[in-house]
């Protein structure tokens, strides 16, 4: 195990570097430059050019990006070209946000999905069976976007409640917290709900039909037993896959969710950057984002060893 963890935390280096190249080289593609956003249409090209002077982004770009990677290999992340505010404190703030969401909305959807997921796969081809086929059909489906709009809707429209537009932290008022992620995590929550349901039903239709699984029919054993006891675990690996995957891609991902909800998150952040040009907050939060994706793909595999001892790294 310590060995792999070390091979496994050695190959992030070549895919973060890769990822940062990759970062780096589109969005000085995109045309248009931050000097003349900042300094408006009226800007003379003098002004421009001395701008984009006192920021580096006149230097050849292989200079600009060893720069910038040189800063982040420091723990510095640099300056927002428009604000003048510090990155790095902005992105873990941001992320803060992100990361209640994140673990809110994947908190309400493995509690939808497990259980229905499980009992679609004991009562298959039921009416039961039917419904969670169908919402998990219209989940993976429908875009988060929409999902959220018609919980927005339907909240203001019939029960004459809109979620508080002030962003909370859970440990400073757990209760007004709750008020504002509660719809965005559940737009968040279905989508994950349906994918983890879908996994959740494969993999037990699955291992149900395993001689294991027959044999402790064959015992006596409750259906309780059976499902709770023996399928549960052995079907666990595809599930915590899909999970894991569904955790990085929402905590880079949220960004639909947080505009609609105006939550101010990492998503948002890095949203707010593209459209002002700000290079150094866009390439600092994609790269961020990519870390975090990688290290939970790495615990993922780790946990792995967990739930089935039979395998070896």
């Amino acid at each position: 195990m310590g060995s792999y963890l070390i091979k496994r935390v050695a190959s992030l280096i070549p895919i973060l570097f890769g990822i940062s190249v990759l970062i780096f080289t589109i969005l000085h593609l995109v045309p248009g430059d931050p000097a003349s956003i900042m300094l408006g249409t009226s800007a003379t090209p003098e002004a421009i050019a001395a701008l984009n002077k006192s920021m580096g982004l006149d230097q050849p770009l292989i200079n600009q990006y060893l720069r910038w990677i040189s800063g982040i290999l420091q723990g510095n992340f640099g300056v927002s070209v428009h604000t003048g505010e510090e990155i790095l404190p902005q992105i873990l703030k941001r992320f803060a946000i992100t990361m209640q969401l994140t673990v809110f909305g994947v908190l309400i959807g493995w509690v939808l999905a497990i259980p229905f997921g499980i009992l679609s796969a004991i009562r298959a081809h039921s009416k039961t069976d039917i419904v969670v086929r169908v919402f998990t059909l219209l989940g993976i489906s429908v875009p988060n976007f929409a999902i959220g709009t018609l919980l927005l809707l339907g909240f203001s429209l019939y029960f004459n409640w809109f979620p508080p537009i002030d962003v909370v932290n859970f440990w400073e008022d757990p209760i007004e917290a709750f008020k504002v992620f509660i719809l965005p995590a559940t737009t968040m929550g279905i989508v994950v709900a349906a994918g983890v349901m879908r996994m959740t039903r494969s993999a037990f239709l699955e291992t149900m039909d395993k001689d294991f699984i027959r044999t402790a029919r064959a015992k006596g054993n409750s259906k309780w037993t059976i499902v709770m006891g023996h399928a549960f675990r052995n079907s666990s690996i595809p599930i915590v896959t899909i999970a894991g995957m569904q955790i990085g891609y929402l905590l880079g991902g949220s960004v639909i969710v947080e505009q609609l909800f105006s939550i101010p998150g990492l998503g948002q952040y890095i949203l707010e950057g593209i459209y002002q040009r700000d290079y150094p907050v866009v390439q600092g939060g994609v790269l961020f984002v990519a870390l975090v994706f990688v290290l939970v793909n790495l615990l993922i595999d780790l946990i792995y060893t967990w739930i089935d001892p039979r395998i070896k790294y």
